[in-house]
């Protein structure tokens, strides 16, 4: 009977869904960090509805809401980070962007000749893809599907929640057992539910670790 209970409990256990495109294009969040104006980012949003595509020409902070909001990140390596002062403009910020959200994707792009701007920068081992300016739309409108369902899977918000419980709350726990909670909680609809979610994770308030599980799981 025990045994039965075991494999019969295991049976009810349900599979965390894999988000839709259109979902997928109603959530994600995208920013273009550009100085001039560039055609693809309106065509991203207006011809292949993608609802949250925006650009800023510079960063000023890498706390300002724009960065700590989306889930995509484009650069374009030339004419921003200087309000930072990275010397290496583009290139700097990105290193420093991968370094405060290791979690969220980004994108390197440039007008010029990758392989003669960055062969030899940290920042070609960091980024999650690279693009030159003048790729097709295609090109730029698949490797924002392709981010977008990586930003939304089980494994990527794991990870993110690692970094947020050990950042803002001085929590370690290892990505086995965060998976285990998420899945009790979806398992259990418990995800619908704030206090639940803070409970889970034995805090006084889930705060942003609630919004992050909810994104993935409703």
């Amino acid at each position: 009977m025990w045994l039965f209970n075991i494999f019969k409990n295991k049976s009810k256990v349900k599979k965390i869904p894999s988000r839709t495109l259109d979902e997928l294009k109603n959530i994600t969040k995208i920013l273009f960090v550009d100085d001039k104006a560039f055609k693809v980012i309106d065509n991203i949003k207006e011809k292949n509805g993608w609802k949250n595509v925006s650009r800023i020409v510079d960063v000023e902070s890498l706390s300002q809401t724009e960065i700590q909001e989306s889930h995509i990140i484009f650069v374009d390596i030339q004419g921003v980070g200087k309000k930072m002062n990275f010397k290496d403009g583009g290139l700097g910020l990105i290193v420093a962007l991968k370094k405060e959200y290791p979690d969220k994707k980004i994108v390197m792009y440039s007008a010029e000749s990758q392989g003669q701007i960055d062969a030899f920068h940290p920042a070609a081992e960091l980024v999650d893809a690279r693009l030159r300016k003048t790729a097709s739309l295609y090109e730029f409108i698949s490797t924002v599907e392709r981010l977008a369902k990586e930003a939304f899977c089980l494994d990527n918000c794991v990870k993110h929640l690692k970094v947020i419980l050990r950042r803002e709350f001085g929590i370690e726990k290892d990505e086995t057992e965060i998976t285990k909670i998420i899945t009790d909680l979806y398992d259990n609809e418990g995800y619908k539910n704030q206090n639940t979610i803070a409970s889970a994770f034995s805090l006084s308030n889930a705060g942003s670790i609630a919004s992050i599980i909810q994104l993935l799981l409703m």
